[in-house]
């Protein structure tokens, strides 16, 4: 027995057993299109994304989910084409039944509520959607918000709970649709700019961190 635990304790037994769960955490989040209710053309899922039953999911073209979502799909999810989500979000489907139910704080029966984001959305770092919620094309979901309720087409939210903040340009949108001036959410090299009123305000800071000459 204690050579037994001198063996076990010996440092390189312990890294490799460490090794060794993280492969198979990282196996248990990799993912293939046939887990999928449907998979479209171009879907990125980043590493450490997790999803309890992608069998109830669909993705459509070019989706992208970035590192360290997790999503309880029991209840259903459909994502549009081209919508991006951010780091660390959280996406439930189901609820607990708690009114009226034959114990507290629940009992045993879980209720299915399908999370619908439509095409286009674009959903920042950090956000957490509430079971049942439909999101509709084009909005924006800012970064930490709570969505707990459906949102318009082309809605701009931000906060906890979530609130309508502004609007897309309508015209603006459906030209860029109607030419089919599409950008993957997984962008692979992005073109850097300051913008105008940020670079006056902050130009010695700016200078400093060498972002301008």
């Amino acid at each position: 027995m204690e050579l037994k635990r001198l063996i076990k304790d010996w440092a390189p037994i312990r890294f490799i057993s460490w090794l060794r769960r993280c492969y198979r955490e990282e196996m248990r989040r990799t993912y293939i299109p046939e887990q999928f209710r449907e998979y479209g053309k171009d879907v990125c899922i980043g590493r450490s994304v997790s999803i309890n039953m992608p069998q109830r999911v669909i993705l459509k073209d070019r989706v992208l989910i970035h590192d360290g979502t997790m999503i309880n799909s029991s209840g259903g999810l459909y994502v549009g084409e081209n919508t991006g989500i951010g780091y660390n979000c959280t996406i439930f489907t189901v609820q607990h039944h708690y009114r009226n139910a034959k114990a507290i704080p629940f009992d045993e029966i879980i209720e299915l509520k399908p999370v619908i984001i439509r095409e286009f959305v674009w959903i920042g770092a950090g956000v957490m959607i509430m079971p049942g919620v439909e999101i509709g094309e084009g909005a924006i979901i800012g970064m930490g918000s709570v969505v707990t309720k459906n949102i318009p087409p082309l809605a701009i939210i931000l906060g906890n709970p979530a609130e309508i903040i502004g609007y897309r340009s309508k015209e603006h949108y459906y030209e860029c649709k109607k030419e089919g001036k599409f950008q993957h959410t997984s962008v692979g090299k992005y073109t850097e700019t300051i913008p105008y009123m940020v670079r006056v305000r902050y130009e010695k800071e700016l200078r400093e961190l060498g972002l301008i000459e």
